[in-house]
């Protein structure tokens, strides 16, 4: 009766259909120590499909990131008793003199050597199942935040014959449970897995890797315990961001967010004219942030072409205007754009005025330029691709080369790319940019109305970062210099403030719906010191 009872048991186990569930306490995943493996991840929301190919040795200390297929590569090296950790970067530059050429640059601040494989922390064991012909292992995580939101993340992996789990797929999707629509919704599949080798992890091999530009990044901070209510916080955010940190990452990565947990929460209790919220930027270093605010204020507020009013005509323009103006309503402005973990805030912005601009000049027929084809060739223009750029130096670059359809230049890459201009067949010119003068509110209103959008440089500081919704003022916001590129698109009243709505690029689930309105009181964040605007 025994034997008859295995034989129907294992007759199950290999039906390709069945699941078997083991004990859950008996389960656990288990990374590999060494992997050199191939993969992409899908961003279902914005389109971006990212190619990569990781490798990873813990024995070495080493690990590396290519993304599609070695255009941009990332060596990491972790720190040693004698020596700081070490990312080397390598990307393309093409400027008025050269096109792709390759360019290393060396970041200090590694402290452990990257892992790629994403963090289990507060998964659990569904099962199994089989997957393109294999039998793998099921993990979910699910969490729901106050009845708002509901994340959930899927992680299939099968186990080697070395005993390791390696990864087939991890999927997140985060919904708004009052509406719900999806808010982040992306798909990692992970294939051709192999162990590398030694040569594979050392970027010194790499020709442009000579001579290196160092750039610092302090990124260690003094650690101290969590109270049990932030600690709980932090754990549900790294499972509903998909976030994945090494071991003294994770330390410094809770005490960023818990500085920015206590300011949203004390902010919040404050009822002020705008509400903050924690979101991915909440556990970010400053030097990641920098990145992401990579925008430079212009050196010289100067324009192809002057501004065309004087201050007395100004005052007397502004009277005829009416007391709200919103060019989405007009059907100017395109759909809010991410561009994600890139620094290209100055491509987004000026491209986002100029097809503004092109679409008043058309009769609202919108158009979806590229920001790419900037962020792989405009680095002859004071812009450097995801390392940061100037709004001037971006419009003088699409005044002599114009700009392209995404559709024809092709999808944006959350990454530096060889440029292709070469290959284009249409180019959307502007005839010039003007500055508008600064510090003043009624001048920035005169050139919305008349002109279209106006391309500013903020500074995007922690409350920024945090915005959900309402009017931002924030009197600290001018201590420090503007950071990132933004485009103004309107103006309006509420309960007798002015203020400004301004699109940004961090995604539709940023603030209200991709925007943040910023009080028109005393230059709010440096919002009327540099702005500029295309002449179509």
């Amino acid at each position: 009766m025994a034997s008859l009872y295995l034989v129907l048991v294992l007759v199950s186990a290999l039906d390709p259909g069945f699941t078997y569930t083991l004990d859950v306490e008996q389960k656990a995943v288990i990374w590999p120590e060494v992997y050199h493996m191939k993969g992409d991840t899908m961003n279902i929301l914005s389109g971006i499909i990212k190619p990569f190919e990781i490798w990873y040795s813990k024995e070495a200390n080493k690990s590396r990131i290519d993304y599609y297929g070695g255009i941009v590569k990332h060596y990491y090296i972790a720190a040693t008793d004698d020596d700081y950790g070490k990312e080397y970067v390598i990307n393309p530059v093409t400027t008025e003199e050269v096109t792709n050429v390759d360019q290393c640059r060396e970041e200090i601040g590694q402290t452990e050597v990257t892992n790629f494989l994403p963090e289990v922390e507060g998964y659990t064991f569904e099962g199994q199942e089989t997957y393109n012909d294999k039998l793998v292992d099921v993990w979910k995580y699910l969490d729901i935040e106050e009845d708002k939101k509901k994340t959930e993340i899927t992680l299939i992996v099968f186990r080697n014959e070395e005993g390791f789990d390696i990864p087939v797929l991890k999927e997140i999707k985060a919904s708004n449970l009052w509406t719900g629509t999806l808010s982040s919704h992306k798909v990692s599949r992970f294939y051709d897995l192999g162990k590398p080798e030694l040569d594979e992890l050392d970027y010194s091999l790499e020709e442009s890797c000579n001579e290196t530009e160092v750039m610092s990044s302090d990124l260690m901070e003094q650690l101290h315990a969590l109270p049990t209510e932030v600690e709980d916080a932090f754990t549900s955010y790294i499972i509903r961001h998909g976030k994945n940190y090494e071991n003294d990452e994770h330390e410094m990565r809770k005490q960023i967010f818990m500085k920015n947990w206590r300011n949203v929460v004390e902010h919040n209790k404050q009822n002020l004219s705008y509400k903050m919220v924690l979101n991915k930027f909440s556990d970010w270093t400053d030097n990641e942030l920098a990145r992401l605010r990579a925008t430079r204020p212009a050196v010289e507020l100067v324009g192809t072409v002057p501004f065309p009013h004087t201050e007395e005509e100004v005052d007397q323009l502004v009277q005829e205007l009416p007391e709200n103006f919103d060019m989405r309503i007009e059907g100017y402005i395109t759909s809010v754009k991410n561009q994600a973990t890139c620094g290209s805030c100055w491509a987004f912005s000026t491209t986002a005025a100029v097809e503004g601009a092109l679409a008043r000049s058309n009769g609202g027929r919108d158009l979806d330029l590229s920001e790419q084809s900037m962020v792989d060739c405009a680095w002859g223009f004071d812009n450097m691709g995801c390392s940061g750029g100037t709004v001037d130096g971006a419009f003088r670059y699409i005044l002599k080369h114009g700009l392209p359809t995404q559709m024809e230049y092709g999808l944006y890459l959350d990454e530096m790319g060889r440029c292709k201009l070469e290959n284009m067949t249409k180019f959307y010119n502007i005839r010039g940019f003007a500055a508008v003068p600064p510090l003043s509110v009624n001048a920035m209103k005169v050139a919305l109305y008349k002109y279209g959008p106006v391309t500013v440089a903020i500074n995007a500081n922690e409350r920024v970062m945090n915005y959900n919704n309402g009017i931002f003022f924030d009197p600290t916001c001018n201590d420090d210099s503007p950071n990132h590129g933004v485009v103004v698109v309107g103006y309006g009243v509420r309960d007798g403030v002015d203020y400004w709505i301004v699109k940004n690029s961090w995604g539709e689930d940023y603030g209200e719906d991709g925007y943040i309105l910023f009080s028109a009181t005393e230059n709010n964040c440096h919002l009327l010191e540099g702005a500029f605007y295309p002449i179509v």
